[in-house]
């Protein structure tokens, strides 16, 4: 990952910067030493070592600490997992951020529209919700300016912002309510695509976001990215197999009526002719081949000949329930039939006695 730059405050930031100061300030004066090097000299090289060996020390708790939120941010994303539906997702998103992730609170936002709005949160002070927060869900924040969310819509990639005095943010809601000194930022994606920002820091307590912050924060982000479009996807394949499943039952359940009441689908089908001196009535005998019904009524009868309900129809056909309805009554005053069984029957070249039998 290539960490996007970064506002750094004026002065120095981290225990390593000032170990690698001070340690650049001895090997100055070392160079200044002339002649046999004296107590102060050897002085010097004594705290340079110590210096060395703090700065390894530093580095090793570095990563350590990073391991250790990396491991736990993975913990928290295997929890997200393992929830029902996009839903609990959503409202379980930005508490797993603070209890696993190390952060004090964490915001989840919509962006569309050139805005993002703020939507879901979660503080380890519950107070904030009520007391600034909740006036801020859902309200309009433009995209605009330099920004580090205006940023984000270009760059794709986690932005640290060390100090809020310093810089360019959306004040009103960052700085004036919130009161955020400092805080991280990830783009929440679909595809190419950035449709959301998780925001978070450490508030209330004085500590400032890092760069370990923001990089914890972005594999957050990227893997609830994954984990929510893979909800999304499984509930709308849930639903469509429970729509076929619909329509199968349908058709099971109508292929049992006219086997119980005693049809014979073969008997007459090639002359549509009735037992004694009965024809098959001029419009439903012209259905069995096509007759006059337009290409979209063919297709609503098609799917009532397979048993499919109305709401059935309209899912498959992508139309208005109501549009469907339209549908069948023009089908039944062209076939001349007065219910949707005689419709069916006709279009499977059924006798009308058939049909009443």
């Amino acid at each position: 990952m290539e960490p996007t730059a970064s506002v750094v405050p004026d002065g120095l930031s981290t225990s390593a910067e000032i170990v690698s100061t001070l340690t650049g300030h001895c090997i100055d004066r070392l160079r200044v030493v002339t002649g046999p090097i004296s107590e102060a000299g050897l002085h010097l090289y004594r705290l340079i070592l110590d210096l060395q060996e703090l700065a390894f020390d530093l580095y090793q708790y570095d990563l350590n600490l990073r391991t250790r939120r990396f491991a736990d941010c993975a913990a928290g994303l295997q929890r997200l997992r393992g929830l029902p539906s996009s839903a609990d997702l959503l409202d379980q998103v930005c508490q797993e951020l603070v209890h696993r992730c190390g952060f004090g609170r964490a915001v989840l936002s919509r962006v569309e529209n050139g805005v993002w709005r703020p939507w879901m949160a979660y503080f380890s002070n519950g107070d904030e919700f009520e007391s600034w927060f909740a006036r801020w869900v859902d309200q309009p924040i433009p995209l605009e300016g330099l920004t580090p969310e205006t940023r984000l819509l270009t760059e794709c990639q986690p932005t640290v912002v060390y100090d809020t005095a310093s810089t360019n943010v959306h004040r009103p809601i960052i700085v004036e309510s919130g009161h955020s000194k400092s805080y991280v930022v990830a783009p929440v994606m679909r595809g190419t695509d950035v449709v959301g920002f998780l925001h978070a820091d450490h508030h209330p307590s004085s500590r400032r976001v890092d760069d370990v912050d923001r990089d914890v924060l972005w594999m957050f982000a990227e893997g609830f990215s994954h984990v929510y479009e893979r909800a999304v996807l499984m509930e709308r394949l849930r639903t469509q197999r429970n729509h076929v499943r619909e329509i199968l039952s349908s058709a099971v359940q109508m292929m049992n009526e006219f086997c119980d009441a005693g049809i014979d689908l073969s008997r007459h089908a090639d002359t549509g002719a009735m037992p004694g001196n009965g024809v098959l009535p001029a419009p439903i005998a012209a259905a069995h081949t096509g007759g006059d019904l337009t290409a979209r009524e063919s297709e609503v009868l098609e799917l009532m000949v397979a048993g499919a309900t109305n709401s059935a129809i309209a899912e498959t056909l992508v139309i208005a329930e109501e549009t469907v309805k339209s549908h069948v009554k023009h089908i039944l005053r062209k076939l001349g039939a007065v219910n949707r069984s005689q419709a069916i029957a006709g279009s499977l070249g059924m006798t009308m006695r058939e049909v009443n039998a």
